[in-house]
């Protein structure tokens, strides 16, 4: 994190209504969500379990239209479900720190659904292959190895194996009944970028930083994490006190500290600190209460129009651009019409489907003020 921003600007959604950016989860929503993700993932295993089976594929078509019927629904209940709205303040004497610390929940709907996209280009050229020969094999094998190393490498750039375990060990010294904590009170969620020299003559290098600001009188602590974690926090806890903790083995951990904000309410974010922000209160250590049970923060509705818009279009166009193949065959097909539909079908998915994300790490969540700060590398100030 860097700590000396130059120029500090508002974000443009921060004008927005809270209820039409915050919407909360419910049994709805995930059954919808994950039923769509079922059924697009049963289309696409059906290529492989059934290759041979002839034209025409009524069962891919069907698992395509529940997919779609289903994905359908889920935005719908996403766009009706309640407002999320901030958390009940709780007056009267502070509460003790937890015994128990919830470490935060894997997004598996987020996982499988870029497990399934990276997927697809395979599919579509085992499904373009047919019945073909050695050259349509070997075209399979190398599209295979592609596949699988661009998992590898999403799984490297995605994963959260590092912060995880600094999280479990902040969750062992609680139970453990060691905790170094101080009172803060929850500010605003910040935006960093910071400018660099790019790889190319010409170029910046955009890195982004994401935190809230937790207030201890005039002294400000960064708890760092994801945009749309620390968004619904910031809506959800703003202007509320508790406890910020750190773990008792703080130096045994490299780099960024792991913490816990736990709001007087029970609800719990954790995040990743600066350890010279955090050096000043790890002290003395402060005894944890087995009475005292907490929870994470709601879960919000996952749908966010700039991104799913351009991943479920993707998804459609794909679909009808296959549905000849899977109509008519492509044994049945022009070697070259076959092909083409397939291709221009992945093409498609993976390029608005990369649009999509691309736009999810440029937006910020809407429904609350953000502040938006730059901060460019000393050489190229």
């Amino acid at each position: 994190m860097h700590t000396q921003p130059r120029e500090t600007v508002p974000h443009p959604g921060s004008t927005s209504p809270v209820k039409d950016a915050h919407r909360r989860s419910t049994f709805i929503t995930r059954a919808l969500g994950s039923t769509a993700l079922v059924c697009a993932a049963v289309a696409l295993s059906l290529v492989f379990v059934r290759h041979d089976a002839p034209a025409p594929r009524w069962d891919m078509v069907g698992a395509l239209g529940a997919a779609a019927v289903t994905g359908g629904a889920w935005v719908l209940a996403c766009r009706a479900a309640p407002p999320l709205g901030a958390a009940p303040s709780v007056a009267g004497e502070r509460p003790p720190l937890p015994h128990r610390l919830p470490l935060p929940a894997r997004d598996v709907g987020r996982a499988t659904g870029t497990v399934l996209l990276v997927l697809t280009p395979l599919v579509l050229t085992r499904l373009a292959a047919g019945s073909g020969g050695v050259l349509s094999g070997l075209l399979i094998i190398l599209v295979f190895v592609v596949t699988v190393k661009v998992l590898l490498f999403a799984r490297g750039r995605a994963g959260q194996g590092v912060a995880r375990s600094k999280f479990r060990v902040l969750a062992d010294d609680a139970t453990r009944g060691e905790l170094h904590a101080v009172r803060v009170r929850v500010g605003e969620p910040v935006r960093m970028r910071y400018l660099q020299r790019g790889g190319k003559p010409g170029e910046l290098d955009v890195t982004q930083f994401h935190w809230l600001v937790l207030q201890d009188g005039e002294r400000a602590i960064r708890l760092g994490g994801a945009p749309e974690e620390l968004g619904r926090a910031a809506l959800r806890l703003g202007g509320q006190e508790g406890w910020l903790c750190w773990p008792q083995r703080w130096k045994l951990i490299e780099a960024e500290l792991p913490a816990a904000f736990v709001s007087d309410g029970g609800e719990v974010l954790m995040g990743l600190t600066d350890p010279d922000e955090a050096r000043p209160y790890l002290t003395g250590t402060r005894p944890p209460s087995s009475d005292r049970a907490v929870r994470r923060l709601p879960r919000t509705a996952k749908f966010a129009a700039p991104v799913h818009t351009r991943i479920l279009g993707g998804a459609l166009l794909a679909a009808l651009l296959i549905a000849p193949v899977l109509c008519i065959g492509p044994d049945r097909l022009p070697a070259l019409l076959d092909w083409l539909l397939c291709v221009s079908a992945a093409a498609t998915l993976v390029v608005l489907a990369l649009r999509g994300m691309g736009e999810a790490t440029r937006s910020l969540p809407e429904g609350l003020s953000w502040t938006v700060e730059e901060e460019s590398d000393p050489s190229i100030a």
